[in-house]
C-alpha cells in the first residue's frame, strides 16, 4: 500500500472514531447534572424560597416551596377541605398547565403543555383548558404512572399534608416523574394541581 494511501485510511479511521465519541449519548449522570442545574436555575429565576421544614401551620407564602426528602419541590396554594384521602380512594386531579423545566431554565417561555381537552380550534388552539381529570389509586403504586396518563409518585406525595380540594404548584424532578426513563431525564413544572376528589 502506497503511503498516500495509508495515510488516508489513517485519517479515515481517526475521523470515524472523534465522530463516534462526539455521538456518543450523554451518561446518566451527566443527564441528572443537567437535570439538577435546570431546577436549580428555574428555583433562580423565579426568585423561590426553599424551605427545609413543611410550615407548622401549613400555610405557605406566595415564592416558597417545600422540598421533600425524595426531592419534589411543591407549594401549597389552597390545603383544601380537610378530609385526608384514606388507603385505596380514587384521588382524581386536575391542573392549568405544566411545563419543562429545561426549556423554562433556558429561557422557552412559551412551551407549556396542557389537559386533554376536546375543546380546540381547528388551527389547534386551545379555547378551554377544563381536561378531563386524571385519576390513581392512593396506595396502589401500580396506578401512579401509565402511558395515557401523566400521574406520577410525586402527585401522591404531598397527600399527606392537605386534603380534599387541595391546589399546589409542583416542581417534580425525572426520578418522581412521568417522564424518568433514560432517555427522557426531564423536569416537570405543574401549575394549580387540584386534588378534586378522593372516593
Amino acid at each position: 500500500m502506497k503511503k498516500g494511501a495509508l495515510g488516508r485510511v489513517i485519517l479515515i479511521v481517526i475521523a470515524s472514531c472523534i465522530t463516534f465519541s462526539c455521538n456518543q449519548s450523554k451518561s446518566l449522570q451527566e443527564l441528572l447534572q443537567e437535570e439538577r442545574k435546570a431546577i436549580d436555575k428555574f428555583i433562580s429565576m423565579n426568585d423561590l424560597v426553599i424551605l427545609k421544614n413543611y410550615p407548622k401551620d401549613g400555610v405557605f407564602k406566595e415564592n416558597e416551596y417545600y422540598r421533600t426528602d425524595d426531592g419534589l419541590f411543591f407549594q401549597v396554594v389552597d390545603s383544601g377541605n380537610g378530609i385526608r384521602a384514606q388507603l385505596l380512594d380514587d384521588v382524581s386531579v386536575r391542573f392549568d398547565y405544566f411545563q419543562f423545566v429545561k426549556d423554562a431554565a433556558s429561557g422557552d417561555t412559551t412551551k407549556y403543555g396542557f389537559p386533554f381537552t376536546s375543546t380546540y380550534y381547528s388551527t389547534g388552539v386551545l379555547i378551554s383548558s377544563n381536561g378531563q381529570p386524571y385519576s390513581f389509586v392512593y396506595g396502589i403504586s401500580q396506578t401512579y404512572s401509565s402511558s395515557y396518563s401523566p400521574a406520577c409518585q410525586s402527585w401522591v406525595i404531598p397527600l399527606t399534608y392537605v386534603g380534599e380540594g387541595a391546589v399546589l404548584n409542583m416542581i417534580i424532578p425525572s426520578t418522581l416523574g412521568a417522564y424518568n426513563d433514560y432517555n427522557n431525564v426531564t423536569p416537570v413544572f405543574y401549575k394549580n394541581l387540584k386534588y378534586t376528589r378522593f372516593n
